[in-house]
């Protein structure tokens, strides 16, 4: 699917080198079956040998996929092939892409910039609550609790983002929202620690994995929350989540998409 996030000519290659290890990892895990992204990758890594320098030493575990993509790549190729390779890469990587640049991100990603708070805030009681948002991004969770919250973290597993929470931190003053690593199945904060555990397009990749985390660092009689951003998708209520207990609440963007967020207390 394309989300028109970025336009891809707009972005030199070099973007990669701003991007994590993790994200470099799935770049090169898991689009294999993806002939045309596979032989533009691999043409362009070719043609960018800094970019395919830091692709094996920020992801070591892609190299051999790497070396195997170069070698295959295209020879001769003139500036213009090797633009339109770039190009190609970029966009279809472009929900990766948008995370180097997080201004971009808030102006182009609609579900952020189209989003009102109050989806969040009518789900459960931020007053006084000790929060942790999973998967920040750019902070749109994090910096809606914090104006009611004790104290909000974000945790965010991509280095571009963090340093725009904190920069933005520390523009408006805010006092009560700290900034860390983590990633949904693997989070750096001890058991029964949270009264709210929030998150937004962060769960669903492994399910129980990531739930079992969140459950772990919540509190006995705390919340689990889901709540995605507003956009115009059309979907379904998520019946994983229902499977699992979550209450779920409806609305309808003012870009027309089906819009579900859930809710979880968790008993331990």
């Amino acid at each position: 699917m394309r989300y028109n996030w970025i336009n891809a000519e707009e972005f030199s290659f070099n973007s990669f080198l701003l991007l994590d290890r993790w994200i470099i990892e799935m770049i090169c895990r898991d689009y294999r079956e993806w002939t045309e992204y596979e032989q533009s990758l691999g043409a362009a890594l070719a043609y960018n040998p800094a970019v395919a320098w830091y692709f094996v030493q920020r992801s070591p575990e892609s190299k051999a996929y790497v070396e195997q993509i170069i070698a295959a790549a295209a020879k001769g190729l003139s500036a213009e092939e090797v633009r339109r390779a770039e190009v190609f890469v970029l966009q279809a990587m472009e929900t990766s892409v948008v995370y180097a640049y997080p201004e971009i991100m808030n102006r182009n990603c609609n579900y952020i910039y189209d989003w009102d708070k109050k989806h969040l805030l009518d789900l459960a009681d931020f007053r006084d609550a000790l929060v942790l948002d999973v998967g920040s991004g750019t902070g749109r969770l994090a910096f809606a609790a914090a104006e009611q919250a004790r104290r909000v973290y974000a945790s965010e597993p991509t280095d571009r983002l963090r340093e725009y929470i904190r920069d933005k931190i520390k523009r408006e003053n805010v006092s009560n929202v700290k900034v860390l690593d983590g990633t949904a199945d693997s989070l750096p904060y001890e058991d029964n620690t949270f009264d709210i555990v929030m998150s937004g397009h962060v769960v669903g990749d492994h399910y129980d994995l990531e739930l079992a985390e969140l459950t772990r660092v919540v509190k006995n009689g705390g919340v689990i929350i889901d709540c995605i951003g507003d956009d115009d998708h059309k979907r379904k209520p998520d019946d994983e989540l229902l499977r699992r207990g979550f209450e779920v609440f409806y609305h309808v963007s003012k870009s027309g998409g089906d819009i579900y967020t859930y809710r979880k207390k968790i008993t331990k």
